[in-house]
């Protein structure tokens, strides 16, 4: 098994919505175990979180800087982690049971670099818009912004210079170079794949580990 870190953000709850009910009731627990307790929650201050990580090994960090800042919470988190790889997840992201065996598979000779993973819905079906393999609008390359193909049966796996992912795995060479930045609504996650492509690191992808998206694809906290 790979070395495995998680850092995982979250945002403030008003009250006890079904995004909270699965963060503590499924996906905290979840996390903790697969990366045997070497797991970083950051968050607005809520006893209920933090007493939950604690209690099960995990570590909680309050968050208390500006909400939106997606990225910023990603940087508190790497502070606490020096993991070989570290899993950057939003808060509504599952691991199924065979996600750890089979990363841990793919990236036993790959490259330091980030490496996104397979997200489909609670039915196992991949979303509209494909946030997990994308291919990010190029106006210079004429490439517009759409979901890149993969086949499991086939093994395809589709390429474009373009791709980036979105919740992803990094190597600690990667997360400690170039760390976490971006704007809200100035597509974050985006600005900081891209700048790990031109460090120089490899952005792959890894169809055959899969995790859940509970939370709404609509969702722009």
């Amino acid at each position: 098994m790979i070395e495995l870190g998680i850092v995982q953000i979250t945002s403030a709850f008003k009250e006890k919505t079904q995004r909270f009910i699965d963060l503590k009731e499924k996906i905290i627990p979840r996390c903790i175990e697969i990366s045997d307790k070497k797991y970083t929650l950051v968050s607005p201050m809520n006893e209920e979180l933090k007493e939950l990580c604690t209690s099960l090994g995990g570590e909680f960090i309050e968050y208390t800087a500006w909400e939106r800042d997606k990225n910023r919470k990603f940087r508190e988190g790497i502070k606490t982690r020096q993991e070989e790889w570290v899993a950057f997840l939003d808060d509504d992201i599952l691991p199924d049971e065979e996600w750890l065996n089979k990363m841990s598979s793919f990236l036993s000779d790959k490259e330091p670099g980030q490496y996104g993973f397979r997200l489909t819905d609670s039915e196992g079906q991949r979303h509209e818009f494909g946030e997990d393999w994308m291919q990010f609008y190029s106006i210079k390359a004429n490439l517009r912004h759409r979901p890149l193909k993969y086949d499991l049966e086939t093994g395809y796996l589709e390429q474009s210079p373009a791709a980036y992912v979105s919740n992803s795995v990094v190597h600690n060479k990667v997360y400690n170079f170039v760390e976490p930045y971006g704007i809200f609504q100035k597509a974050p996650d985006v600005n900081w794949c891209f700048s790990i492509k031109q460090a120089g690191f490899p952005v792959g992808f890894c169809m055959h580990a899969r995790a859940y998206h509970l939370g709404d694809r609509g969702d722009n906290r």
